[in-house]
């Protein structure tokens, strides 16, 4: 008897160990698991911590949003969901103090009319305001507490579509710097009295004459508006009044105030949005349109200003009260107000908090600052000079040399082969696509047409042509099978033996890999991490397939027939005003030779007339127009401009 419990006991405290261990084993697991997940989030994102200690107090935020997120995901009690975006190693308070900035003001005053305007207005059952051609690209505000800018320039630029048939994207910068007499640039503001400021000041200008930079800046009374446009009052839309509110939107985009202090809020995902929130209005945001979905539950469509990462790339669809919109638009040119000058130091520590930069040590800092302020003097020179169509900005590459962007952000290796005179002519080409001068519109933009995913970011990998060659498959993609689908940069750059990484490659390569592999996976099953690894075989599921591709014959004639057909990949000469490029038709200096790779996605021609050709890039939404480019077309030379005609391919699909 005794043998028997002396047995049952040992067995039992076998069990206990057991158990034990494997709690700790599953314990060590998931830490070694969220430790990965933390790993590809900051290559992702491109996030930079100061020390281990930072690092390991943000690791500790991300792992408990990341638990959070996860949980409310897994109840499955939510017509929502959450996701780990840009925001995730962010505490809530933190998140609300960068991130929001609607000031209410217990006195404000309104233009508005004894009447609602829309108020016996008959509202169609549905309304997508971007389907109507209304709604500009998403933008990000960063870490600037200016919501209120954006959704009064959203509203703006609606309604002056709507007046004018035009959809300009207008300066938010404007308001940051100018209108200083009641709004507090990043620090806040009210719509209201950004329309009081549009309205004094006869307009705003263009976002490409007057680019966003994230931060206080001194007014430039220079600037002037071009094609911009004006308004001359606005109204306040009933409050409480969802009825109110639809009369409204069924006309126009309109500006809107939301209490967005929730965790859900700030992790949204995808779905219509039932949280909870609170009655403190804290951002400003722009209603676009409204629905129902397929289960009967009507939404709000809203505009949001957190970039593409954040939502459904563009909306979130919620309850919202306290709005007000513009009443109607003409073009004019704009003036400012004046604002103490900033010193270069204090620009720098602006622009490190908005980009979220961090040095080693004093010693780089200063190394840093001192290349910010050359580059700074740069930038503001070109500008100065005047006469150009196009501007530069001091963005996220603005502490670093030239020599050291064209090195990490750049990666276009030309293979000898290519070198060689092409078999084809530009006639037999153009027999082969089958296109007459008669048949190519003088305008197209493949974005309208649904067949250009958002924009990426290669990080510092040389793997422009990676992205490159993927732009033109995911265009080529849709434009075959109807559906827009984000394929994967990584994988080419992991198991593509004839190119080298992060060192840099070529699209055609990319191409021949993608037939002889038999395809290529979706971004979400192979996600990009920012650097080379070794081929993940296990994780190779071909999403697509392609059965050749066609090299495009140098000249933009021959480009031309091409981008018609589809998004086309190729080849630019990027020089230093490339990198700090920042809105209008660029006709700028060009480096010696090609060294970058992007997606041609259109073509058009601008206010002045000027004919350009319309790129997707690779280096984030804080580059250029939202992260695309505009580089004048017809440029005399039998390459185009920095050669962007002379190296182009795009892929057939299977």
């Amino acid at each position: 008897m005794a043998l028997t419990i002396n047995w049952k006991s040992a067995f039992l405290a076998l069990a206990v160990l057991t158990m034990w261990t494997i709690e700790v084993t599953s314990r060590e697991l998931n830490e070694a698991s969220m430790v990965q997940k933390h790993e590809k989030w900051m290559a992702r994102f491109g996030r930079v911590y100061r020390d281990d200690a930072e690092k390991a107090k943000r690791f500790n935020i991300f792992k408990d949003n990341v638990d959070y997120i996860e949980s409310i995901n897994k109840s499955g009690m939510r017509p929502y969901k959450l996701s780990i975006n840009g925001f995730a190693d962010l505490t809530n308070e933190e998140f609300r103090a960068t991130h929001n900035g609607y000031k209410p003001s217990s006195h404000q005053k309104s233009s508005k009319t004894v009447s609602f305007r829309y108020e016996d207005v008959t509202a169609p059952a549905t309304m997508d305001w971007r389907k109507k051609g209304a709604v500009t690209g998403v933008k990000d505000q960063g870490q600037c507490g200016c919501c209120w800018a954006f959704s009064a320039v959203a509203a703006t630029e609606g309604i002056n579509e709507i007046k004018t048939g035009k959809l300009i994207s207008l300066s938010e910068q404007e308001l940051v710097d100018c209108d200083t007499s009641s709004d507090m640039g990043c620090e806040g503001g009210l719509m209201d009295d950004a329309f009081k400021f549009i309205i004094k000041n006869h307009g705003l200008t263009t976002e490409s004459n007057y680019p966003y930079e994230g931060t206080d800046g001194t007014c430039k009374t220079g600037k002037k508006s071009n094609g911009a446009a004006k308004i001359t009052g606005y109204e306040d839309v009933p409050a409480n009044s969802e009825s109110s509110l639809l009369s409204a939107v069924a006309n126009q985009p309109v500006s809107v105030a939301i209490d967005a202090s929730g965790s859900d809020f700030q992790f949204y995902s995808s779905g219509v949005f039932t949280g909870e929130c609170g009655t403190e209005l804290d951002h400003g945001v722009t209603a676009v349109g409204y629905g129902i979905t397929s289960d009967g539950t009507k939404y709000w469509l809203v505009k949001n200003s957190w970039g593409t990462s954040w939502g459904e790339n563009v909306d979130l669809m919620n309850i919202l009260i306290t709005l007000f919109f513009v009443i109607s638009m003409f073009n004019t040119q704009t003036r400012g107000r004046s604002q103490p000058k900033l010193s270069v130091s204090e620009r720098h520590e602006l622009w490190m908090s908005r980009h979220g930069r961090v040095y080693k040590d004093e010693v780089e800092k200063g190394e840093r600052f001192m290349i910010f302020k050359e580059n700074m003097k740069f930038i503001e020179s070109v500008n100065k000079a005047g006469n150009l169509s196009y501007k530069l900005g001091m963005n996220e590459f603005a502490d670093i040399t030239s020599q050291e962007f064209l090195a990490k952000f750049t990666g276009l290796n030309i293979p000898n082969s290519y070198l060689s005179p092409s078999p084809m002519s530009s006639t037999e080409f153009k027999k082969i696509n089958d296109l007459s001068d008669d048949y190519m519109p003088s305008n197209l933009d493949w974005r309208e047409s649904g067949a250009v995913t958002q924009v990426k970011h290669q990080g510092r990998c040389g793997c422009c042509w990676a992205f490159s060659a993927v732009g033109s498959l995911e265009g080529a993609y849709k434009i075959a099978t109807g559906n827009l689908m984000e394929f994967s940069e990584q994988e080419l750059l992991d198991c593509t033996t004839n190119n080298y990484g992060c060192n840099g490659g070529f699209m055609t390569n990319a191409f021949d890999f993608i037939i002889e592999n038999g395809g290529i996976s979706r971004e979400s099953d192979y996600e990009y991490l920012g650097q080379q690894y070794t081929c993940r075989s296990q994780e190779k599921t071909a999403a697509v397939q392609i059965s050749s591709y066609q090299v495009v014959p140098e000249g933009e004639t021959s480009l031309l027939q091409a981008v018609t057909k589809q998004p086309v990949s190729i080849g630019i000469a990027a020089s230093q005003d490339l990198q700090f490029y920042a809105g209008g038709t660029y006709d700028g200096n060009c480096a010696d030779r090609i060294n970058h790779a992007v997606t041609a996605i259109g073509y058009g021609t601008d206010e002045e007339g000027q004919k350009y050709w319309l790129l997707k890039n690779s280096w984030g939404t804080s580059w250029g127009e939202n992260g695309y480019m505009k580089i004048i077309r017809d440029s005399g030379d039998p390459s185009g401009l920095c050669d962007i005609a002379k190296m182009s391919s795009y892929p057939n699909i299977a």
